[in-house]
């Protein structure tokens, strides 16, 4: 049986409204202050403790992150798996292309020649390909993808801080601008809900030759 939309949204609504309240409150920040004063506002605010914490939550962004879960659902079902890396796949390559498109520059390129700002020694930092942000739209791809396949919906909201604070890592290290981490959130929702609605209504995905595991059957 064929499901709508609806049918995939509304079970992941403990997740969606926290995540829409967060887009909320990001947009109202973007209205009140320029992308250049957000950054640097958070840019100040900085202790060794806070470095040390976002460099290892960043890390829930990296890529490798997404083949961690990709094999740990191999053992539930081959399903599992296939989703998370085709979802992981298509909102990847939307973003890329996006990086590409735009080339805008990241904030140590943006302030070169305006004023100087903070990075974490040791730490490297890029210079462009700043817009979308790829390693929130990883976090919020796989926040979904979590989101959809594991129980208890109702708990589903504890999932968006982690996302949130991968996000938020992202212009604490310097790397991206706010307006940067919301729109790889708002893509990488909207992409692996929709590649999940399209895998859902094929029939290849729900055939009996993906319900096993890697050990014997589901």
């Amino acid at each position: 049986m064929k499901k709508s939309l609806s049918e995939i949204l509304y079970p992941q609504r403990y997740f969606l409204i926290p995540f829409l309240i967060l887009l909320l409150i990001g947009f109202i920040l973007l209205l009140l202050n320029s992308k250049a004063e957000l950054f640097l506002w958070i840019n100040r605010h900085h202790n060794s403790f806070f470095d040390e914490l976002f460099k290892l939550i960043t890390l829930f962004g990296d890529g490798i992150m997404t083949v961690i879960v990709v094999l740990v659902l191999l053992f539930f079902k081959f399903r599992y798996s296939v989703l998370a890396a085709i979802t992981f796949a298509y909102s990847s390559l939307a973003i890329q292309v996006l990086k590409h498109l735009f080339k805008s520059p990241r904030p140590v390129k943006y302030f070169e020649n305006i004023t100087s700002i903070r990075t974490i020694d040791g730490y490297p930092v890029h210079e462009w390909n700043s817009f979308p942000s790829g390693h929130t739209a990883s976090a919020f791809t796989l926040a979904v993808v979590l989101t959809y396949l594991l129980p208890h919906k109702k708990r589903h909201w504890i999932i968006i801080p982690l996302a949130a604070l991968t996000a938020f890592s992202r212009v604490y290290l310097a790397q991206h601008f706010m307006e940067d981490i919301i729109a790889g959130s708002i893509i990488a929702v909207l992409m692996t809900f929709h590649m999940i609605w399209w895998l859902e209504n094929t029939k290849w995905y729900n055939s009996s030759k993906l319900e096993g595991r890697l050990f014997g059957k589901a």
